[in-house]
């Protein structure tokens, strides 16, 4: 019997590429930032020429303070202390490159990134090191997270409890499934630019009366590898750049394009909520329910509690038809349809050891469903659309091409009048193709 090649040894093996590694820290513009005045953090890239970025173990570190205050009584500190971690303060990521040119948006990117947990890690994950620097609670509930203590007195400029934050960037530009070629950008440096959040949606104070929400971040960095190659190898990249013409080489990598509705108060019955997007390889959907109060409700959990806004079936129309060709059902009673088209969606349907940080209890506030739309929930009603045939596109990687599709309808079931007007937040996972050309330019095509 053969050797495998797997396990065959040669007299002239193929020798690596010489190359050095070195911890990079990349630091925000300022040193300070808050919600109400300077609320968008720019983080310049500059490395050195011909150097590429490795992403796949970089993390985000920040100073939070909190601010929040007791307008009245004595007991401050204690009165406006608050939970929240650091992907709650992001309220959107962009990615900037040498020519200026936003190639990445996320937006509600702390929406995406706790649906993202509450449905990806269990509890023996949420409990790791990476997730407690995040400030996150060990077992995935909002209300268990670490309390950081108000600012004492009134007056709305005094220092709180401090926390350092450290967690991981969830976007296509910084997956870390391939090194990025940064140093062969010409113009000026790429950079990250992250928007906070409103206090009073990103934090959950421990007392409502009598309090105001507030925060700032400091020192704010990105650490990352910076990778340079021999010049063999830098030579040999230049050439293929060139040979690539126009299109350059490119990656594939996975992005989120947010879209947003609202449903009135009082609504009930089927429902047709309209939205658009529009990219050529879209691999799912997901929809989320917020009621508009809860969300600017600094005692609520608005971006890791969601509601199921009394949905008892959905589907969605594109191009004309419904998908799927049955509504799938959701009650309080069966919630295996729909929790296994979500399961679907994020490509975990076929793996037995799935764990995720939902519950079946009732009164748990990871509860997965329930039909009582008051009731904090995970809920996400989820569209599967790798399973389109796309072998005829090319320019489709794995999804579904809804380039020209325009309008489409998210088509839920409420089994009940809304108490309130509700946020409906759609998220459509998608392959975003990452170009870099031979005249230093790198772009995005999702």
């Amino acid at each position: 019997m053969a050797t495998p090649d797997s396990v065959k040894y040669s007299s002239s093996p193929v020798e690596s590429t010489a190359a050095t590694s070195e911890l990079t820290i990349f630091r925000s513009e300022l040193n300070e930032y808050n919600p109400t005045n300077n609320k968008f953090i720019r983080i310049n890239l500059p490395v050195a020429d011909k150097s590429w970025i490795d992403w796949s173990d970089s993390v985000i570190s920040m100073k939070l303070t909190n601010m929040s205050y007791a307008t009245s009584g004595s007991d401050g500190p204690a009165h406006a202390a608050a939970r929240t971690q650091l992907s709650n303060l992001i309220k959107s990521v962009s990615v900037i490159n040498s020519q200026g040119q936003q190639i990445e948006y996320i937006n509600n990117y702390n929406l995406i990134v706790n649906i993202m947990d509450d449905y990806t890690v269990g509890e023996s994950h949420k409990a790791g090191v990476d997730q407690l620097l995040g400030g996150g609670s060990p077992d995935g509930k909002p209300e268990l997270a670490v309390t950081i203590a108000g600012a004492a007195g009134n007056a709305g400029t005094a220092n709180g409890g401090e926390k350092v934050l450290v967690d991981s960037l969830m976007t296509g530009f910084t997956s870390g499934q391939f090194l990025i070629p940064i140093g062969y950008c010409i113009g000026q440096s790429m950079s990250l630019v992250i928007e906070l959040e409103d206090p009073a949606t990103c934090l959950a104070l421990v007392n409502t009366s009598n309090t105001v929400a507030a925060y700032k971040v400091e020192n704010v960095q990105i650490r990352a590898k910076q990778i340079s190659f021999n010049s063999a190898f830098n030579q040999v990249f230049e050439e293929n750049l060139m040979e690539a013409g126009p299109e350059g080489i490119n990656y594939i990598t996975e992005t989120f394009l947010h879209n947003q509705a609202s449903l009135t108060s009082g609504t009930s019955g089927q429902q047709n909520i309209q939205f658009s997007t529009n990219p050529r390889s879209a691999k799912y959907i997901l929809a989320a329910c917020r009621l508009e109060a809860d969300i600017t409700n600094k005692m609520k959990y608005s971006i890791g509690l969601r509601s199921s806004a009394a949905i008892d079936q959905y589907s969605w129309e594109i191009s004309g038809k419904i998908y799927p060709t049955q509504p799938i059902e959701v009650k309080d009673t069966n919630v295996s349809e729909s929790f296994a088209n979500v399961l679907d969606c994020l490509g975990q349907i076929g793996n037995i050891n799935h764990n995720t940080l939902l519950s079946a209890v009732a009164g748990n506030s990871n509860l997965y469903y329930a039909a009582n739309q008051a009731t904090s929930q995970k809920f996400v009603s989820g569209l599967v659309l790798e399973d389109f045939n796309s072998a005829t596109n090319g320019s489709t990687y794995s999804g579904a091409n809804l380039s020209t599709v325009g309008t489409m309808s998210f088509r839920p079931r409420l089994n009940a009048n809304l108490s309130g007007a509700y946020r409906v937040d759609f998220f459509t996972s998608c392959d975003m193709s990452l170009h870099i050309t031979s005249d230093g330019r790198i772009y995005t095509v999702k």
